[in-house]
């Protein structure tokens, strides 16, 4: 098997018709071997009955063993064949060609993952090009992009220093060299740049695809972008990432001191208890990213800081 697409759902049935088919034809139609493995996160609306309904060779659903993205994403991994992972949420329309696209980007292998240029359902304006990784304020940054308007043209590659996580591809050696998706960040929110953060300090590339054109329709995966579950794990999931990767100390003491006032905010104490009931699995998490890291915080924030210029046209 050569791709596996992976797609966690949670009351998606109303996006299967149009967004689900879309995926079905071009795994029908490309010339590389392909499945969907799409795993269930205990919907009411009847998603896992119509999954079972329409089960193929190429279609395989399943129900997830626990709860959340993050779990579901590892379950379909490890029940998938292909050589590379294809991640896509249940609101994503895929292009004609779209794997064709992807997948002679793996020819290198330095390169772990890609990262797709992707487009609003609705406006069908660009949201996400080459991400960018920062550090401010103590916290690190993934959510700049240069849009493709933006970046010189005819480069032999594109690099980014991220993924969306509505549509990425990555190795499933890499994916199962890094320990996957970790299920800390469940329910969701930050667990692709985990992912390929881990992906990075292990001393690959993330490749940026221009030529993609997915188009996302957002709420699909996650329900509400603005509720106050979803802040509040924006908060906690911040504080997560940092636990575990700023490894760096001189940046892990800006990160301490530019954040002790966040302490009398109710979302961060609720965070910071949250993950001191669970600090042994975090611990355990980042003493086994120190010790298999090639690549230190400040090499690749310099990287990121220095292919701003060397790609942008501006």
């Amino acid at each position: 098997m050569d791709i596996s697409v992976i797609i966690p759902s949670l009351n998606g049935r109303k996006y299967f018709n149009e967004f689900l088919s879309s995926v079905i034809k071009e795994c029908e139609s490309t010339p590389y071997k392909a499945e969907i493995v799409i795993v269930d996160d205990g919907s009411e609306d009847g998603s896992m009955a119509y999954l079972e309904s329409i089960a193929s060779d190429i279609l395989k659903p399943y129900k997830n063993t626990k709860k959340g993205a993050c779990s579901a994403r590892n379950y379909a991994v490890s029940k998938s064949s292909g050589k590379y992972l294809v991640f896509l949420d249940n609101d994503v329309i895929i292009e004609k060609g779209f794997f064709e696209k992807i997948v002679p980007l793996f020819k290198d292998s330095s390169v772990g993952a890609v990262a797709c240029a992707g487009y609003q359902y609705d406006s069908r304006q660009q949201i996400d090009g080459i991400k960018l990784l920062k550090f401010k304020r103590g916290f690190f940054r993934f959510t700049s992009n240069i849009l493709n308007k933006d970046i010189k043209q005819g480069l032999n590659e594109y690099l980014s220093f991220g993924v969306q996580g509505a549509y990425f591809a990555c190795r499933k050696d890499v994916f199962n060299e890094v320990c996957g998706i970790s299920e800390l960040f469940e329910p969701y929110l930050l667990e692709e740049t985990d992912l390929m953060y881990k992906i990075l300090k292990h001393g690959y590339k993330i490749l940026y695809q221009p030529d993609t054109h997915p188009l996302h329709k957002w709420g699909g995966t996650i329900a509400s972008k603005v509720s106050l579950r979803t802040k509040y794990l924006s908060v906690r999931n911040k504080y997560l990432f940092n636990f575990i990767h700023l490894h760096s100390k001189k940046l892990f003491i800006q990160f301490i001191l530019l954040n002790i006032y966040r302490v009398f905010k109710t979302d961060d104490r609720k965070a910071l208890k949250e993950l001191y009931s669970i600090r042994g699995k975090i611990l355990q998490e980042r003493k086994r990213e120190m010790k298999a890291s090639k690549i230190k915080d400040e090499e690749l924030l310099r990287a990121s800081y220095e292919y701003i210029k060397a790609v942008s046209s501006t």
